[in-house]
């Protein structure tokens, strides 16, 4: 048994072992609270992207459904839960690279705002902290 202030030899050899500190994850800095976060911040974002689909579909313009295929792709692209590193790393490269999400947060013309990457990347940071390697 491990003394106050040891780790217990089961939670040392995970650490050195995995890479994953099993005493953080009851305290918010676990996979399960990191997987909630993207889930969280996930949903806000594909909120705002069907926000702006019903605003574009709404203009009744048969140029529309371009667009609409677009931002339907972005919420499609959007693991709903990233379950390994190399599943986190595709994503980050898709938001950070992808032009489509360039012209899906540039300022339009319904007044929606979207915002993709603020959001999203943070919570990529915190599963990938969270994700054994």
């Amino acid at each position: 048994m491990a003394q106050p202030g040891e780790r217990a030899p089961r939670d040392a050899w995970v650490l050195r072992v995995l890479g994953f500190d099993p005493t953080k994850a009851t305290n918010g800095s676990g996979l399960k609270p990191a997987l909630e976060r993207w889930a969280q911040s996930r949903a806000a974002v594909i909120g705002q992207l069907k926000q702006l689909e019903t605003a574009i579909r709404a203009m009744n313009d048969p140029l529309a459904d371009e667009a609409i295929i677009l931002v339907k792709a972005i919420s499609a692209n959007l693991t709903a839960a990233p379950d390994s590193k190399r599943a986190v790393a595709e994503l980050r490269r898709y938001l950070e690279t992808d032009s489509i999400i360039d012209d899906a947060e540039l300022e339009n013309g319904f007044g929606i705002t979207v915002r993709i990457r603020d959001p999203l990347i943070p919570a990529l940071d915190a599963l990938d902290r969270a994700m054994v390697a």
